[in-house]
């Protein structure tokens, strides 16, 4: 063999030896991201949205690292979702309803009174995943409002409790005139009521109650009531509540920056967002059990039980908000007929094939008068 052809030979080795080793050390540099929430840090939802960022990391390999920051640390709470379509931010993590100034659709694929239609938070999960519900949310965003936003749902959110009051509410009456914090369509709800309903990010409901601006709250459950510190200015919690029974919050990621990311990681981001609405469901409603108990034993708070009535004038009050909306916007009617298209096959199941919850419960743990 000729001395040149050898060294080409060598010269052949050395250069995929080279490709080699470069090329895991190409695949390897790890995209960052910045995700903002709409919670305060600390919060039970932002600590979900931290432990969600922390999965994704986990499952690539560190090639995809999330810096999770909470609200306001680059955009105002509310602004987030505008922040992401911008690609000011990678992501977000918030709540669908806090954006109904942009589409009243929105309201849908957070909290909706009355389940919708009956349905419990494991009904509105299966809408979501099997009767077209992601795809509608998709459209919402990607096509509706043409926010360059791709939408996943992420943590399953507790029935939210009629709220907190400085008095017993006993009756429907009793609740006009007042001044409450509410928000999404809640708000249309109880302005059927005569309430005067007033906005703000759940980190001002403290002051807000404590200096009068409004007379009770709701913001979701025992855990984030208390983290919020409510019980120091108001020791009345009215529960059951209905004008947001089910629900999820939800990871937004500006679709620049999801276009770009290999297909295993964008699959990694799907599997992980479902596995957080599962975990965060489960890891709350164990909280919520605790901290409720804390709240009664530690900080004297007293629960109210809501009045059926007040259940039921919610509920008439959702269908006069809801049918305006029908009336006026073909999406939010799509949506809301195929929400009560499932919501009629997963009632009339449930109805055949479960005994009802207070059967069982009453014959083991009678209710207390």
């Amino acid at each position: 063999m000729k001395k040149g052809t050898i060294w080409s030979i060598v010269g052949v080795l050395f250069l995929v030896w080279g490709l080699m080793f470069s090329v895991p050390e190409a695949k390897s540099a790890a995209i960052t991201w910045k995700m903002q929430t709409t919670w305060p840090a600390g919060m039970a939802l932002h600590t979900s949205a931290v432990g969600l960022a922390k999965r994704i990391e986990d499952m690539t390999g560190g090639r995809l690292k999330i810096e999770v920051l909470p609200a306001g640390a680059i955009v105002p709470a509310f602004e987030v979702l505008g922040a992401v379509h911008k690609g000011t931010i990678d992501a977000a993590h918030g709540w669908s309803a806090y954006w109904i100034g942009r589409h009243p659709a929105a309201n849908l694929f957070s909290s909706v009174a009355g389940g919708p239609f009956g349905m419990d938070n494991v009904d509105y999960a299966g809408w979501l995943y099997h009767g077209g519900g992601l795809d509608f949310y998709r459209e919402l965003y990607l096509d509706v409002m043409k926010m360059k936003v791709m939408v996943f749902p992420t943590d399953i959110i507790a029935s939210e409790p009629l709220g907190w009051f400085k008095k017993p509410i006993k009756s429907w009456a009793e609740l006009k005139g007042l001044k409450m914090r509410e928000s999404g369509l809640t708000a249309e709800i109880y302005k059927e009521a005569g309430i005067t309903v007033v906005a703000m990010p759940g980190g001002e409901i403290l002051p807000a109650l404590e200096r009068g601006v409004i007379d009770g709250a709701a913001f979701m459950c025992p855990t984030t009531d208390r983290e919020l510190g409510l019980m120091d200015v108001a020791k009345y919690y009215h529960a059951p509540g209905i004008h947001r029974h089910t629900g999820t919050l939800e990871l937004l990621i500006n679709k620049d920056a999801w276009d770009k990311l290999p297909a295993d990681i964008k699959a990694i981001i799907d599997v992980a967002s479902r596995e957080n609405l599962f975990r965060a469901w489960i890891d709350l409603v164990d909280k919520n059990v605790k901290d409720l108990e804390l709240l009664k034993t530690k900080h004297g708070v007293k629960m109210v039980e809501t009045p059926k009535e007040v259940i039921l004038e919610i509920l008439k009050a959702w269908d006069k908000v809801a049918a305006k909306y029908v009336a006026k916007d073909p999406f939010f009617a799509k949506v809301y007929a195929s929400q009560k298209e499932y919501a009629k096959k997963m009632v009339e199941f449930r109805r055949e094939f479960y005994v009802p919850y207070e059967v069982v419960a009453d014959y083991y743990w009678p209710k207390k008068k």
